[in-house]
């Protein structure tokens, strides 16, 4: 069978995580994945997969030369030094792989803004020599066009999308409850957010709202959600329950246990809430999060919004609608077709789905 090495987000493990390989799983039953994790030991005992330690570029290289595809999935352009991999070993993957004339492929990947000439310059390497590049958002082309790379642009979405297509609730009848769950994660969220969300959060239990935290990753893989879950509870003059992490992102987590709204940190914790059909509120930490809020029609707000706007866009959430049906089938569908092309390049053209593509919007960053 064979392999394709799959580097992104991975370690500690957590939903998200567990969507992404889920859907790699579903879309390629014929292919081994070989993870790149800053966890390996936790990310193989979670998933029962081969892993590769994505904080040794070396060891990434020997495996992308080693395997029969690159595949970088889910991953940001421009996150940061601590992200694993890093830009510069991302280029790395992509020439190594290409040394050995294996297929390349960057899906559901985003962009941000700024960055030194250096990092533009290696941008422009890494999506110049991927065989197949799909982008999560059109803000990403934009950022991308910005530091110097030709465009047009596939849109396509989050890949962890395809893990949720048949396992969303049916809409319950009835009201829903004034019960607020907030989805905690620390990375990437302002320190200064904490102190703020608290005293929204506050205000709102004060006028009867139930408040319920979950941290989003296992305690043993990062300590920090649950720091923040503590401070958080510390806040609020009022009982709190705290839920444990999700285990993936399908219908049956505990979002979907009686919650009238979710405070999402991150894009997962909204597509979670999504598959569980209850509103959500896009705190904007990340732009990839504004632009999922907007496609999914649900209350946004920044992450540098004072304590009252915070307040009012949970509450606004309580009132608002879940995701229409058709809005999450259409992100599902993206992911599906992306996953389409990927196969399409993997079986180098020889795929029967080369007449069933429906091709991915493309644009150019000044489209947006």
């Amino acid at each position: 069978m064979p392999s394709a090495l799959l580097a992104g987000h991975f370690g500690p493990s957590e939903a998200g995580e567990a969507a992404t390989i889920g859907a790699f799983r579903r879309a390629l039953p014929g292919w081994t994945p070989v993870l790149a994790s800053s966890e390996p030991a936790v990310t193989r005992a979670a998933h029962g997969c081969a892993t590769v330690d994505a904080r040794r570029p070396a060891a990434l290289v020997r495996a992308a030369a080693n395997a029969d595809a690159t595949v970088l999935a889910g991953w940001s352009i421009g996150a940061g030094d601590d992200e694993r991999p890093g830009l510069r070993t991302a280029v790395a993957l992509v020439a190594a792989a290409k040394l050995r004339r294996h297929p390349t492929a960057l899906l559901g990947i985003s962009a941000r803004a700024g960055g030194s000439a250096w990092q533009r310059r290696l941008s422009r390497r890494l999506v110049a020599g991927a065989d197949l590049v799909v982008l999560r958002d059109d803000l990403s082309a934009r950022h991308l066009e910005a530091s110097g790379v030709p465009g047009p642009f596939r849109i396509g979405t989050d890949p962890a999308w395809l893990d949720v297509q048949d396992r969303r609730p049916a809409p319950a009848d009835g009201p829903r409850p004034r019960r607020v769950v907030v989805a905690i994660e620390s990375r990437g969220c302002p320190a200064s957010l904490v102190e703020r969300l608290g005293t929204a959060l506050a205000g709102l239990a004060a006028e009867g709202a139930e408040i319920a935290l979950q941290p989003w990753h296992a305690a043993a893989g990062d300590g920090q959600d649950h720091g923040l879950a503590g401070e958080l509870a510390g806040q609020i003059a009022a009982p709190v329950r705290v839920l444990p992490p999700l285990p993936d992102l399908g219908a049956g987590n505990a979002m979907a246990a009686g919650a009238g709204a979710v405070v999402a940190l991150s894009s997962h914790a909204l597509i979670a809430a999504a598959a569980a059909n209850v509103p959500a509120v896009a705190v904007a930490c990340d732009p990839a999060i504004d632009d999922l809020a907007r496609r999914l029609d649900q209350p946004r707000v920044a992450a540098d919004a004072s304590a009252a706007e915070i307040a009012a866009a949970i509450g606004a959430a309580l009132d608002h609608e879940p995701p229409l049906p058709n809005a999450v089938e259409g992100q599902i569908a993206t992911a599906e077709e992306g996953f389409r092309l990927l196969r399409v390049l993997l079986s180098e053209g020889r795929s029967d789905e080369v007449a069933e593509l429906s091709g991915l919007p493309l644009r150019r960053g000044s489209d947006g």
